[in-house]
C-alpha cells in the first residue's frame, strides 16, 4: 500500500517525489541559484513546463553558472540577480522573440544571510497582448471622444454637476473643462427653457431609460446664445445610474433653414406680387384711357384731370416697383457714384426729418469708388432706409449717413439714435409683412433686401436697445 494516499505515515522520499512531480507540472518556471566556492552564481534547481520547453531542467543545468545558461540576458537583468542575493525581492520582465515573461526573485535568508534565491518565471504574452489591445481601444475611445466635433458629456442621474465633458462641449459654452465640472445642465440653458431640462431629469430619476432628443438655446459664458441639439441615453457609470449625452451645435443649420424658409416665402410673395400687379395694371390702363378721352372733350375743371392722371401715374409707378418682388427685371446697370444719389434722397427726406425733429448728418470718405447699379432702385433703397431711421426717433435726434470703402465693397450706413430693435426680432427683418412699426407692412424693407441682392450686395443690421440701430448696405465696387 502506498504511503500518504491509502494511509500510513508518508516517508521523506514520498514527500520529495510529490514535490518534484508538483514542480515539474507547474505551468511556469521555478528555479533556484546560489554562490559556489568561486563566488559565481550557479543553478541548483530548474523545473516546470517552461523549463522543459526550453531545455532548462535541473538535470541539465544544475551546477552551471547563470551567465553560461542565460547568455541572452542583459547586464541590467544580471544586476537584479546580484541585488536579489543581497536580500532584495525583485521583479522584472523579459522577452524571448515575441514571447514575454515576468520573473520574481525572492532571497532565502538563514541566520541573517542569504544562502539561496528562489526564482519564478511566468509567461505573460497573452496578458500583454490583451493589455495592448485594451490600451489601443482606450486610445481610440479617447481620440473619438476628445477630438470629436460634437460635445460629449456624462452626468449622474441623481446629481447636479457633470462627471465628464469633452473639450468640444466646453468650447461650445466658452468654459474650460474644469469650469464645466462645477456646472449642471440647467446652468447652460436660457432661463425660459430650463423647464425642459428639469422635466427630462425628472423622467430619468423615475427610471425612464429611453433615448431623449430635443433642441434648446444654450447660454454661453459671455451671455451669448447658441442653438443646440442633444441626444442622451441612460447608462451606468462606476456602478451608478448616469446619462451620457451627445451635443451638436446646430446654429448654422438653423440659419440655413431660416434662409431657405425666407427664400420660399419671398418666392410665394413674388408670385403674389406679380399677380396683384397684373390685375391692378389692367383696370388702370382703362381708367387712364377714359380720363384722357374725357379730358379732350371736357374743357372745364381740367386741373382735376391733371391731378387724377398724376395720381394714376404714381400708382402705376408703385406697381412697377412692387414687381421687384416677383423677379429681377431687365434693367440697365450703369456705373454710378453713390454720394450724389445719397445727396438726392437726403434732399427729398429733409422735410420729413424736420417734421420729426431729426437732423441728418453725413460723413463720406473722400473719392469713394463707383458701383454698377440701377440708379432709381438704389435711390429707392436709400430713401426707405433713411425714412425708417427718421421714424425710429419719435423724440428727435440725429441720423448719421456714411460712405466708406472696405476692400472690394462700398459700405453705405444709416445709423439712428432710436429705441433700437430687440435681438430676437433682428433675424426676422426683411420678411414679408414683418415690421417693427405700428402701421407698417414690412414690404418696404423686403423690397430693399431684394434690390440689394439683385445688385450682388447685402444688407446687415446691428442694434442695441435704447441706443439705436445701424443698417449697412454693402455693394461690390464697379
Amino acid at each position: 500500500m502506498q504511503a500518504g494516499i491509502y494511509g500510513g505515515k508518508p516517508s521523506i522520499d514520498w514527500y520529495k517525489d510529490e514535490l518534484r512531480r508538483t514542480v515539474e507540472n507547474l505551468h511556469n518556471h521555478i528555479f533556484k541559484y546560489k554562490r559556489d566556492e568561486d563566488g559565481q552564481f550557479v543553478f541548483t534547481l530548474s523545473e516546470g513546463k517552461l523549463a522543459r520547453e526550453f531545455g532548462l531542467t535541473t538535470d541539465r543545468i544544475s551546477g552551471k553558472r547563470l551567465q553560461e545558461v542565460l547568455q541572452l540576458c542583459s547586464e541590467d537583468i544580471m544586476t537584479m540577480y546580484e541585488k536579489a542575493y543581497e536580500g532584495h525581492v525583485l521583479e522584472y520582465e523579459s522577452a524571448m522573440g515575441e514571447r514575454i515573461f515576468t520573473t520574481t526573485l525572492s532571497p532565502i535568508v538563514e541566520q541573517g544571510r542569504v544562502v539561496e534565491v528562489v526564482g519564478s518565471s511566468t509567461e505573460i504574452t497573452e496578458r500583454k497582448r490583451m493589455e495592448r489591445e485594451l490600451q489601443e481601444a482606450e486610445e481610440l475611445y479617447r481620440s473619438l471622444v476628445e477630438d470629436t466635433l460634437v460635445g460629449v458629456y456624462i452626468a449622474y442621474v441623481n446629481e447636479h454637476s457633470f462627471v465628464y465633458v469633452n473639450p468640444r462641449m466646453a468650447e461650445m459654452f466658452g468654459y474650460t473643462q474644469e469650469d464645466m465640472m462645477r456646472l449642471g445642465a440647467v446652468d447652460l440653458v436660457v432661463p425660459e427653457e430650463r423647464e425642459i431640462v428639469l422635466k427630462n431629469q425628472s423622467r430619468r430619476c423615475k427610471g425612464d431609460r429611453s433615448p431623449i432628443r430635443y433642441q434648446f438655446h444654450g447660454l454661453r459664458s459671455d451671455g451669448s446664445i447658441v442653438h443646440l441639439e442633444v441626444l442622451q441615453k441612460t447608462t451606468s457609470y462606476k456602478g451608478k445610474p448616469a446619462v451620457i449625452g451627445i451635443l451638436q451645435d446646430i446654429t448654422e443649420r438653423k440659419r440655413a433653414e431660416e434662409m431657405v424658409r425666407k427664400s420660399e416665402l419671398l418666392s410665394v410673395i413674388g408670385q403674389l406680387a406679380a399677380g396683384v400687379a397684373h390685375e391692378i395694371r389692367n383696370p388702370l390702363t382703362s381708367l387712364k384711357g377714359f380720363l384722357q378721352l374725357m379730358y379732350s372733350q371736357q374743357q372745364e375743371k381740367q386741373q382735376y384731370f391733371h391731378i387724377m392722371v398724376s395720381e394714376l401715374n404714381r400708382i402705376e409707378k408703385i406697381i412697377s416697383e412692387f414687381l421687384v418682388l416677383a423677379k429681377p427685371q431687365d434693367i440697365a446697370f450703369k456705373e454710378r457714384d453713390v454720394v450724389p444719389m445719397l445727396e438726392h434722397i437726403i434732399v427729398l427726406a429733409e422735410t420729413h426729418a424736420v417734421m420729426h425733429n431729426v437732423r441728418i448728418v453725413t460723413r463720406y470718405e473722400p473719392d469713394p469708388p463707383s458701383v454698377m447699379c440701377e440708379e432709381n432702385q438704389l435711390k429707392q433703397v436709400f430713401l426707405n432706409l433713411l425714412k425708417n431711421a427718421i421714424e425710429a426717433m419719435p423724440n428727435g435726434g440725429e441720423v448719421h449717413v456714411g460712405v466708406r470703402r472696405e476692400g472690394d465693397t462700398v459700405v453705405i450706413s444709416f445709423r439712428d439714435q432710436g429705441c433700437g430693435i430687440p435681438e430676437d426680432r433682428l433675424a426676422r427683418l426683411g420678411e414679408p409683412f414683418y415690421t417693427t412699426k405700428e402701421n407698417g407692412t414690412g414690404l418696404g424693407l423686403m423690397v430693399s433686401y431684394r434690390i440689394i441682392h439683385n445688385h450682388g450686395g447685402t444688407i446687415s443690421v446691428t442694434s442695441r436697445e435704447q441706443q439705436g440701430s445701424t443698417f449697412e448696405v454693402r455693394l461690390p465696387v464697379g
